[in-house]
């Protein structure tokens, strides 16, 4: 109803409608004391989560200036990272004593990385192994670095760098010799460490543990001035610091280098399972002493800054068991027919290739070419990562519920003895989003259940219970009741209490 008089019209604070009022500056805007606009918490908020994440991307940009390192190769491959990556580990020996003649990849391995499942697996050459090096000629493998080091401009280019150029020729070289392209893949990165690096490196994680198999006593270990000592290694587990880490892994005199290598993949195994348990505290340390733990030590061609990159690592080591990353080498156990020509080896071809095959299957790589993911274009890429990435995080959260266990995966079945229409369905698609393996859901007939069961059927007691604080309900481990039929681990019988 419409007010009928200008007394009725008059507002709260006394003013009559088309009067004018005048306030003082203080009036103006009076806040209650103790309220702040709502907007201003969310503000706080942005501005502290902002904050640190440029300072993250201005300190990886700051990294991948210190050690990023450009391809030189004319046929470089442009991987879709999600569909898995290959990076050559080049270990040099490159002291800095003027004499860049004796500059040699004392290691080089082969990592294979599956971002999409979290495999990874390691592949190790002999450097004594003989193959054909592009301007060089036949001559042994960790030639191949030190000739591109010291022919950079007969090779590649002018105003190229020495370090770039031994990194292509060698990525060549391994990628030639393992047979590789065979399958459809590629050497796609490189990383080269030198020894000085690799120590920091492992110090900065804080140490790395190494379960040493046997006693070692080296009596005849090289030191930087290219004289010797004596070092030694008592069996059993022990932290090992940097230093101690790199004399671990080039000890060779008390087997011979295959023991050597096998070492190195030991110490490769641990320096990745050292990454993976670093909490969001070092990591943050590590990142702000990156320049100074890696400048001049480091150099690869892994493009840092891309995004696509940053996120399939995540997804690595968000999956990735770090008491089982498999390893292959080269060597008399795997390649039965070989020649010794002095101190070269000549390795059987089909055998290698052989080797290779295991090395990609071992991370879960397709080694069928029908199967092996197609490059796909940036939109999609952005997709897989987003879809992956969504994956992973509901895999951490099944890790912190414990339902990463050594049981196996178990396989759900949820059956619905609510009467309320589609509530095993809703509960069965809540599990698969969180990665269980669920089979079709049903209903039971009869009674109408109050309470929800979990039947543990083939012993899998601690996922049953990691269900059981997502679908409350009592767990039973027991053979399932007679009017229930099914081929599943687990199944739920969801009642009225997890019904709505």
């Amino acid at each position: 109803m419409q007010p009928r008089t200008p007394r009725e019209r008059r507002l709260r604070d006394g003013v009559t409608p088309g009067s004018t009022i005048i306030l003082s500056r203080s009036s103006r805007l009076k806040i209650p004391k103790g309220v702040r606009p709502r907007n201003s918490r969310w503000l706080w908020i942005a501005v502290a989560v902002l904050i640190p994440v440029l300072v993250l991307c201005f300190q990886i940009g700051v990294i991948a200036d210190a050690i990023g390192a450009k391809d030189l190769r004319a046929d470089r491959p442009t991987p879709v990272m999600f569909n898995g990556f290959t990076a050559l580990i080049i270990g040099v020996d490159d002291r800095k004593d003027g004499n860049e003649t004796a500059v040699r990849s004392d290691t080089l391995m082969l990592l294979r990385v599956q971002p999409r499942s979290g495999g990874i697996s390691l592949l190790s050459i002999p450097r004594d192994t003989r193959v054909m090096i592009r301007g060089r000629g036949q001559s042994k493998i960790n030639a191949a670095y030190a000739y591109g080091y010291l022919h950079p401009q007969e090779l590649y280019s002018d105003n190229v760098s020495q370090q770039e150029a031994g990194m292509a020729l060698a990525a060549e070289t391994v990628e030639e010799f393992v047979g590789i392209r065979n399958f459809y893949y590629r050497v796609d990165y490189v990383i080269q460490i030198n020894f000085a690096g690799f120590a920091r490196l492992i110090d900065a994680l804080g140490g790395v543990t190494i379960d040493v198999p046997k006693h070692i006593i080296d009596e005849a270990y090289p030191t930087a001035d290219y004289g010797t000592m004596r070092v030694e290694f008592l069996a059993g587990v022990q932290h090992l610091d940097g230093e101690q880490a790199l004399i671990y892994a080039r000890t060779r005199h008390a087997d011979s280098d295959f023991g050597r290598i096998q070492r190195q993949q030991q110490v490769t195994q641990a320096v990745i399972a050292a990454v993976r348990h670093t909490n969001i505290g070092q990591w943050w340390r590590i990142i702000n002493d990156a320049p100074q733990i890696v400048g001049g030590s480091i150099r690869t061609t892994m493009p840092m800054t891309n995004p696509m990159m940053i996120a399939a690592w995540l997804s690595t080591f968000a999956q990735i068991d770090p008491q089982y990353i498999p390893t292959q080498q080269i060597s008399p156990k795997t390649v039965t027919r070989y020649t010794v020509d002095g101190s070269d080896l000549l390795w059987d071809v089909g055998d290698v290739q052989r080797v290779t095959t295991a090395w990609l299957q071992d991370a879960g790589a397709s080694t069928d070419p029908a199967t092996i993911p197609l490059s796909t274009d940036m939109v999609t890429q952005f997709r897989q990562a987003i879809d992956d990435s969504w994956r992973d995080t509901n895999n951490y959260v099944r890790t912190l519920l414990g339902m990463t266990t050594s049981e196996g995966a178990a396989s759900v079945q949820v059956f619905n003895a609510s009467r309320v229409q589609g509530a095993a369905r809703r509960v069965s698609d809540q599990l698969r989003s969180l990665g269980l393996v669920t089979e079709a859901p049903g209903d039971i007939l009869g009674d109408i259940a109050t309470t929800t069961i979990i039947y543990d059927v083939n012993n899998h007691p601690k996922q049953a219970a990691s269900i059981a604080l997502l679908i409350p309900g009592k767990v039973v481990h027991d053979k399932l009741p007679a009017n229930i039929q099914s081929n599943a681990d687990i199944v739920i019988v969801i009642g009225t209490d997890n019904a709505k």
